[in-house]
């Protein structure tokens, strides 16, 4: 595959314009390859047909990229605050739930009060295994005639143990007699179970876009040194070096992957800690179905991360799909993304879809939904938090536990609509170099939504 094929599979959306621009870069070589040229006379820089030089691309190439790089790395910075923060809401609930998993306390504050130095994450995390294990061993001499009650989520590798399920709230008591619908949702309105559902899932979402940030410094790397490479191909030059080593200079980032880099093996510890502090889950939590509902247009990374984060409360996802006509009904606009792309998009992540034609989902999430399931606590809803009231949630939350997901910020449809089809293109260059709110929508320098009538 040519590079700059490589470039556009390997680039996310939104940050298409930040990338190094390797198809001008190319027309700007092939403007001077035709013709014969002395070749004792030095080569002319190449010219495109609005007339500027390659070295004049190659240059607002590094400064959009910096742009990019600098913004993204404040970004990235500020969010890792977030991130502590969540971990240690985590500990700080986890030490007094009934839902721990722990028998002594062993915390995380170390690594909340001091962000810049993760050692304390891997001596808690060393402790938290050494007390697990030393607690499975003795409860399970202890229940031999009584059985584990909890299961780990499918999605992870968590540390099981063997102790009795507690009811959250009742002090620690024993719950055997409660069935698995009550204790779904008792686990569900559990603090620590929130705070570990928040944090988990954040900290995966983090970790997967610090890869692919790392991974876009490191392909325009490789677009830098192969455009240089062909320059000197076609110019007769031997200045690849001298110019990579100058583009170097002022993206350093490129070579080491700057701050983004430490930040990103810190994010990996701080997972390894948060899934240690895993709460107890009752025997069939896995078995459950899970239900959500969305319109998935323009599918991004954000759609994906959610998607993926719903194994954390059963094994079988089912989604349903609104069709073009209930979008447009909805969002006064028809999707980009017509109902059989949407569903193509969604299918990978989930086991079962079906289709919403109406504004009003109800009927159709009732009817998806067995009664044998609700009567045994065997299903559950998750969304992301962008919209708590979603429709239909009076219902859903009086027969099955509804769980709430961290959005992923920075990315969404609105914001790919309005850059790609916006009826005007001040629009669409406004929304691709916008910072963008909570919702992933772009706004202007006053905070206003940039909106697009496309």
């Amino acid at each position: 595959m040519k590079f700059n094929k490589t470039l556009a599979a390997n680039v996310q959306t939104e940050w298409k314009f930040y990338a190094i621009d390797y198809k001008r870069l190319k027309q700007s070589l092939k403007g001077k390859k035709c013709g014969a040229r002395d070749p004792s006379l030095p080569p002319l820089p190449p010219t495109v047909a609005g007339g500027a030089s390659f070295d004049v691309i190659l240059d607002e190439c590094a400064d959009r990229l910096l742009k990019f790089y600098l913004s993204k790395e404040a970004e990235v910075l500020k969010y890792e605050e977030t991130l502590l923060e969540r971990l240690n809401k985590l500990e700080v609930s986890e030490g007094t739930s009934s839902l721990s998993r722990r028998t002594s306390r062993t915390g995380l504050s170390g690594m909340a009060s001091h962000p810049s130095d993760l050692s304390l994450a891997a001596v808690t995390l060393a402790a938290t295994k050494e007390a697990l294990s030393e607690h499975t061993m003795s409860s399970s001499s202890e229940d031999e005639e009584d059985p584990t009650d909890i299961s780990s989520s499918p999605s992870e590798e968590s540390p099981s143990c063997s102790s009795p399920v507690s009811s959250p709230g009742n002090g620690g008591g024993l719950t055997r007699s409660v069935s698995l619908k009550d204790l779904c949702r008792q686990t569900a309105d559990n603090e620590h179970f929130k705070d570990y559902i928040y944090s988990i899932k954040s900290l995966r979402t983090f970790e997967r876009e610090l890869t692919l940030l790392l991974d876009f410094t490191s392909l325009n790397h490789t677009g830098f040194r192969k455009i240089l490479k062909k320059q000197d191909k076609v110019m007769g030059t031997a200045t690849q070096e001298q110019k990579l080593a100058e583009i170097e200079r002022k993206l350093p980032f490129l070579v080491d992957g700057g701050a983004i880099k430490p930040l990103h093996s810190k994010v990996l510890k701080m997972i390894e800690a948060t899934v240690a502090l895993k709460p107890l889950l009752p025997s069939g939590w896995s078995d459950r179905k899970v239900y959500t509902i969305g319109c998935f247009d323009l599918f991004h990374r954000g759609h994906a991360n959610v998607l993926m984060s719903l194994r954390e409360f059963g094994h079988f996802i089912v989604a349903g799909i609104h069709d073009d006509e209930s979008y447009f009904k909805l969002k006064k606009k028809y999707p980009i993304d017509n109902l059989e792309k949407r569903m193509a998009n969604v299918k990978p992540f989930v086991d079962m879809i079906y289709v919403i034609p109406s504004t009003d989902p109800l009927p159709y999430i009732k009817n998806a939904v067995s009664a044998q399931d609700i009567d045994a606590g065997l299903c559950c809803y998750a969304r992301g938090d962008d919209m708590l009231n979603f429709p239909s949630r009076d219902w859903v939350e009086s027969v099955m536990p509804v769980h709430f997901l961290p959005r992923t910020e920075g990315c969404s449809s609105s914001l790919i609509r309005t850059i790609y089809h916006a009826t005007d293109s001040a629009t669409r260059e406004k929304a691709a170099f916008a910072k963008t709110r909570y919702d992933g929508k772009p706004v202007d320098e006053n905070g206003d939504v940039i909106k697009t009538t496309g």
